[in-house]
C-alpha cells in the first residue's frame, strides 16, 4: 500500500476540528469551576493573588464576592472616599499610593492632649471615617503617630510609643463599633518617630499627630486597576 493511501486512511480515522475546539473549551470550563471550588478554602492573600491572575488574562477589573465573609469589591480610589467626608473638616486627608491608600486625621480632632478617650467630636468624625473606608477590600491598619515633645507629668501614659498605641486602639475599638469587621483590624503605635513634616513649629506639630487609616489594596491588585504613586 502507498504511504500516500496510508497517510489518508488516518486523516479518516481520526477525530474532527469541531471535537478538538469542544475538548479544549471543556477542559478550560472545568478548569474555571475548580479554581472556584478552590476559593472556599483560600486565604484572603491568597484569594487577592487568584484574582490578579484573572483579571490580567481577561484584561479587566473582576468585582465580585468571594464565598464566606470576606467581601472583595473594586478598590475605592481617594477621590470615592473624600466624597464621604465632610469637605468642610479640615485635619482630613486622603491619598492613594498605588498599592495603598491612607486616611489621615489629626489626632486633635479626636482626642484631648495627652488623652487617649475619644472626644464626642472625635466621635462624629468617626463617623465619616468608618463610612469612607467601609467598603474598601483587604485590612485595614491604624497607626498612631505623635510629635516630639513628651508626654506631660502625670499622664497615664510612660511616653509617646505608649500614647500613640493607646490611640490606635481606640480608633480601631470605634471602627468595630460601626460595623467594621474585626478581623480586617490592626492597630499600631509608632511615636514620633515617623514625622511627616519637621517638627520645629506648632503647626508642623499638629500634623505630626495624627491617626492613619492604612487600606491595603492587596497584593497586585493595584498594578490592575491603577493608582497614583
Amino acid at each position: 500500500m502507498a504511504d500516500d493511501e496510508l497517510e489518508e486512511e488516518e486523516e479518516e480515522g481520526g477525530a474532527p476540528g469541531w471535537l478538538t475546539t469542544w475538548a479544549d473549551m471543556m477542559s478550560v470550563l472545568l478548569t474555571f469551576f475548580i479554581v472556584l471550588q478552590a476559593f472556599s478554602t483560600l486565604s484572603e492573600k491568597k484569594f487577592y493573588e487568584a484574582m490578579s491572575s484573572i483579571q490580567r488574562a481577561f484584561h479587566m477589573p473582576l468585582p465580585i464576592k468571594a464565598p464566606g465573609s470576606f467581601t472583595y469589591e473594586t478598590p475605592r480610589t481617594a477621590e470615592e472616599m473624600e466624597e464621604q467626608l465632610d469637605k468642610d473638616t479640615e485635619g482630613i486627608s486622603v491619598e492613594d499610593f498605588g498599592d495603598r491608600i491612607v486616611l489621615t486625621v489629626e489626632s486633635g480632632m479626636l482626642f484631648g492632649i495627652g488623652r487617649a478617650e475619644m472626644t464626642s467630636t472625635g466621635a462624629s468624625i468617626m463617623d465619616q471615617v468608618a463610612k469612607a473606608i467601609a467598603r474598601a477590600p483587604g485590612p485595614i491598619r491604624v497607626e498612631g503617630h505623635t510629635c516630639d515633645l513628651p508626654v506631660g507629668a502625670g499622664s497615664e501614659f510612660r511616653d509617646n510609643w505608649e500614647l500613640s498605641t493607646g490611640r490606635a486602639l481606640s480608633v480601631l475599638q470605634e471602627l468595630t463599633r460601626r460595623g467594621i469587621r474585626p478581623e480586617r483590624l490592626a492597630a499600631s503605635g509608632h511615636g514620633e518617630f515617623h514625622p511627616i513634616a519637621p517638627n520645629d513649629t506648632e503647626e508642623n506639630r499638629r500634623k505630626n499627630r495624627r491617626v492613619e487609616f492604612v487600606i491595603e489594596k492587596g497584593p497586585e491588585v493595584a498594578d490592575d486597576f491603577g493608582g497614583g504613586g
